[in-house]
């Protein structure tokens, strides 16, 4: 007979803050911009901009609680020859040109004011999209004594679906905040979430992760 589904651990949890930087969320960033100039885009900043208040509604609550918070970031070199994600379908070349998104020691690159990291917290700079891909994450946790992680952040179907998807392959039990995460497009952030919800992590809201913490 089958055994009935696994709850995550919270009291082993860390909550993991996935690019909530400037260049992702503020209205000088790069995307807030990428938004103007090509509404085609059709980018939903106020959606992306809305998870600001429940990431920092969590990451308060989990430092109150002494559970870890730990920040990944998009960071590059400017010519983006250290990039780890099909940079050429943005028409962009390594070793050339001057790229602006998230570059390394620049302001956009860095984490939104309402949400900066506290000195003794981990900020994990990544290359690609997924945050257990080639960086120090998965050791950062371990040496945490973390077996759940609570992922937040933007977007849902790219950086933050793939650090959902290394946290399986790392093995461990994942929780994806919904309210907590956003993507340029709301139809394809409900869709990701289904998918998650299906295999990869246990759905829930803010709400209800607090609820969880109090217990």
């Amino acid at each position: 007979m089958q055994s009935p589904p696994r709850s995550s651990d919270i009291t082993q949890s860390a909550l993991i803050i996935v690019d909530m930087q400037n260049d992702f969320l503020h209205p000088d960033g790069s995307f807030s911009r990428m938004a103007t100039e090509h509404p085609e885009y059709n980018i939903d900043m106020p959606f992306l901009v809305g998870t600001i208040p429940y990431v920092k509604r969590l990451a308060d609550s989990f430092r109150a609680s002494g559970r870890p918070v730990v920040y990944v970031a998009h960071i590059l070199k400017a010519d983006y020859s250290d990039a780890a994600f099909p940079y050429w379908r943005l028409g962009l070349e390594p070793g050339k040109g001057n790229s602006t998104h998230c570059v390394e020691g620049t302001w956009g690159a860095e984490i939104v004011d309402d949400l900066k990291p506290r000195p003794d917290e981990h900020l994990i700079a990544k290359k690609g999209f997924g945050g257990f891909a080639n960086t120090q994450l998965d050791t950062v946790l371990r040496n945490l004594g973390v077996t759940t992680c609570v992922v937040t952040g933007v977007t849902t179907c790219v950086c933050v679906s793939n650090t959902v998807r290394g946290g399986v392959e790392h093995n461990y039990r994942t929780i994806l905040v919904s309210d907590a995460v956003a993507e340029v497009s709301r139809e394809t952030h409900e869709g990701e979430l289904k998918t998650m919800s299906r295999v990869f992590a246990d759905v829930k809201t803010t709400d209800e992760v607090l609820a969880m913490l109090g217990r």
